[in-house]
């Protein structure tokens, strides 16, 4: 039973809590968290990984989260990619091919198996406050096409990865480590937006999926009892085995978001999380480092699991079609396998794959870009940007703010925008920082050049602002890149990955 979890443990040793895990739980796999203080060095994560598969009996899937851009766990010694849609912007699925490769090398050099990647959520709601640039776009067609890229990628490397999060987590407006998300959208709409990129990667022969805790009216939930309830796509049978197995034909396997996650934790005690999501049917059940929760309580699931299995309350039928699945993947990946090393001049050339698809992803989202400044203000609460606008053009002057500026500190930027004899603008998910937007809208727009950091829509969302450029993300590749197309050393040719007809109808 134990191979149905894959669970989080806490520092960056091989500990006797671990061991214990791994030895009288027998898991089936872990996952690794920065925050849980399991990676330091690279050579130190190696060195985890080696000693726990050593105390394996069956070899564990070893489970990151390295989807670039944003969510990245491992951030020194390997490659950085900028985020999904600036990989779509960048209007190549060849090097978005490429670039999953690389990762996917990289982390199987260091002993990871599995990666839960790519977001395939086909990101419709500008005010998604958990996808946004984790998205490809809010093209399913496109959407479809980048994951496939991904997809294929991570394969050729001999990595698992996870496309995620069925059945579609793009339009919503929650939260789900926070809160309960719903769609309520149509059927005809889930199936030609939602569900179209799984569809596809199902068809093309993905071999696992990560569910999404979201409410889907449209899809169905019904519970055990027969009576109608709303529950999570990762909790509903109607969802995971009607939907997902019977209706799509997935045969493979099947993994849960963090059962810890507010979606289910405000709702569900977590060992009955683990048991509805198993009725539901799902194979793996996945524990993440969140808050409010230690890893006692996995053996409380496991504890819980356990005691239904041997009542008959739960189909040992199912267990073993699980565990089928598991030990099949783990066979088909070589799990347990010698990490292949590779030599630094990879590690250069999926560097410079990473500056390329960044240096191809700066969007001119409107307006015509005027030459820079001799002695340009920038107004950025991205600090990395200031620092390298100071080494490229000394006399610049910058004035950091934070997310929300205080009054006084929009009084001290708006008179040195007056001053000024052009101004850059950055900024970072407006919509969810009124005192930012307020800021950056009360600014002389014949001086201003606005610079999207994160989402693009912040540039809807300002229409007065008439020069606006998007680099989808605060990696260093796609700020270094954004600042090579403000001093003019490359063009602005990216192409904007979501819906523009949103400009001038912002509501928040």
């Amino acid at each position: 039973m134990g191979q149905l979890f894959l669970v989080y443990f806490e520092g960056a040793e091989f500990s006797s809590a671990l061991e214990e895990m791994i030895r009288d739980y027998h898991v089936g796999g872990l996952i690794f968290y920065s925050i849980a203080g399991n990676i330091q060095t690279l050579p130190q994560v190696a060195q985890l990984i080696a000693a726990a598969q050593a105390q394996a009996l069956v070899p564990l899937w070893i489970a990151i989260d390295q989807e670039g851009g944003p969510v990245v766990r491992l951030t020194e010694g390997v490659t950085v990619f900028p985020s999904a849609m600036a990989v779509a912007a960048a209007g190549s699925p060849a090097k978005a091919e490429a670039m999953a490769r690389a990762v996917g090398t990289e982390l199987k050099s260091l002993g990871f198996n599995l990666n839960f990647a790519p977001v395939v959520d086909v990101n419709s709601n500008p005010h998604n406050p958990i996808i946004g640039i984790r998205a490809f776009g809010s093209d399913p067609k496109q959407v479809t096409d980048y994951g496939l890229a991904l997809w294929r990628g991570y394969r050729q490397a001999g990595i698992l990865c996870t496309p995620k999060h069925f059945p579609g987590h793009g339009d919503t407006d929650m939260d789900s480590h926070l809160g309960l998300p719903r769609v309520d959208r149509p059927l005809e709409a889930l199936q030609t937006t939602e569900l179209r990129p799984f569809q596809a990667l199902i068809r093309a022969g993905a071999e696992a999926m990560m569910t999404a805790h979201v409410v889907m009216p449209a899809l169905g939930s019904v519970g055990d009892s027969g009576t109608k309830s709303l529950q999570p796509a990762t909790l509903a049978p109607e969802v995971v085995s009607g939907w997902l197995r019977q209706k799509l034909g997935f045969k493979g396997l099947v993994l849960t978001d963090s059962l810890t996650m507010g979606a289910i934790a405000r709702t569900y005690g977590i060992p009955e999380a683990a048991e509805l999501a198993f009725r539901a049917g799902a194979d793996v059940l996945v524990f993440g480092a969140d808050p409010g929760f230690s890893p006692a309580i996995q053996k409380e699931a496991y504890a819980h699991l356990l005691r239904e299995f041997r009542a008959g309350r739960l189909s040992v039928e199912q267990l073993d079609r699980s565990v089928e699945r598991i030990l099949a993947l783990k066979r088909r990946y070589r799990l347990g396998s010698p990490c292949p090393p590779f030599p630094p001049s990879t590690l250069e050339s999926h560097q410079a794959l990473a500056r390329q698809i960044a240096q191809d992803s700066i969007t001119l989202v409107r307006g015509s870009l005027p030459p820079l400044a001799p002695d340009p203000l920038l107004i950025t609460p991205v600090p990395l940007l200031g620092e390298l606008l100071q080494k490229a053009c000394p006399a610049a002057q910058v004035f950091s703010i934070p997310l929300d500026p205080t009054p006084e500190q929009q009084r001290i930027a708006q008179e040195g925008a007056q001053r000024a004899a052009q101004v850059l603008v950055g900024s970072l998910e407006t919509w969810r920082h009124p005192a930012q937007r307020l800021l950056l809208g009360s600014l002389p727009p014949e001086k201003v050049i606005g610079l999207a950091l994160g989402s693009p829509y912040d540039a809807f969302a300002l229409p007065q602002i008439p020069v606006y450029l998007a680099c989808y993300g605060t990696t260093p590749v796609s700020l270094q890149a954004l600042l090579q197309v403000l001093l003019g050393q490359i063009p602005a040719q990216g192409r904007l990955p979501v819906g523009s007809h949103l400009e001038g109808s912002w509501s928040r």
